[in-house]
């Protein structure tokens, strides 16, 4: 099974969870021979209060959860399957097969790996539901997506707090149906790019693309996000995206040129030696 790892925000009555899950055994759940669900939570109060600075805070969860992972997975073949992170908790879930797991194992293991209190349980769920719990919604595979590509722009060197033009794709299923949103969109502050056209698809034929000027943090693209899932969901429309042109910080924009001076000497050369080559 292919791992495949999804983050996603999801708000909850009392809480705001960000989520990460393992999308890759969304088509194979529940495997029969991982029974049993086990979760282990800690308290992120305490072990805040004992780290002097937020990269030791993150640094000591980082190396808990990893050292989690590799003892369950050795020593009792399970699957990790996600994680939870709400503001006072963090919350980390696995598959094992029944019988490979009790509490003496997972007491002596605490006890030498971790210096605070957790809470655990290990509990039969062969549908796996928690998993199922876990999978994210139309909407929340938006914000997966989101993610994905805001981590890529901040690979590229893109800086993600300048604001720019944010476009958005919008599907409709008549063309009464996007004439309606049209004003709505306007009065929230989204223009009408009539000049761009979008791509219709099947059972989506008019197109509608939009824009903002906003940054492409995470927290602003999901919330536009959610905005227009929201206002066109029952209205026969589907969201189909978003895009933008980069914005490089300055230090990127260097490197850059810098990197484009010297392979322009490089191709110049290049061509200098092959010409005497001929010659």
């Amino acid at each position: 099974m292919t791992d495949n790892w999804g983050f996603y925000e999801r708000r909850s009555e009392s809480d705001q969870l960000r989520v990460l899950v393992n999308i890759g055994y969304k088509g194979a759940a529940p495997l029969a021979e991982y029974s049993e669900l086990f979760s282990v939570t800690i308290n992120l109060y305490p072990v805040r209060t004992h780290n002097h600075s937020k990269r030791d805070f993150i640094k000591q969860l980082e190396q808990f959860e990893s050292s989690l992972e590799q003892w369950l997975k050795k020593d009792a073949g399970a699957i990790y399957v996600g994680r939870i992170n709400a503001a006072t908790r963090l919350e980390f879930y696995y598959y094992v097969s029944s019988g490979r797991l009790n509490e003496e194992l997972i007491r002596q293991w605490m006890d030498k790996h971790w210096a605070y209190r957790v809470q655990h349980y290990l509990k039969p769920d062969p549908e796996w539901s928690f998993y199922l719990f876990m999978l994210p919604d139309q909407l929340e595979e938006l914000f997966v997506h989101n993610a994905q590509m805001i981590y890529a722009l901040i690979h590229k060197g893109d800086d993600i707090k300048q604001p720019r033009h944010v476009y958005h794709w919008l599907l409709f299923q008549e063309d009464n149906q996007r004439r309606e949103v049209e004003s709505t969109l306007q009065t929230l502050g989204y223009r009408i790019e009539k000049e761009k056209e979008g791509s219709p698809e099947n059972g989506y034929p008019y197109p509608l693309v939009i824009s903002r000027f906003d940054d492409v943090k995470l927290d602003t693209v999901n919330e536009r996000v959610r905005e227009l899932y929201r206002l066109i969901i029952g209205k026969g429309g589907r969201y189909d995206g978003w895009g933008s042109v980069m914005k490089l910080s300055s230090g990127n924009r260097m490197r850059q040129q810098v990197r484009r001076f010297f392979d322009s000497i490089e191709s110049s050369l290049r061509k200098k030696f092959s010409s005497r080559n001929r010659s």
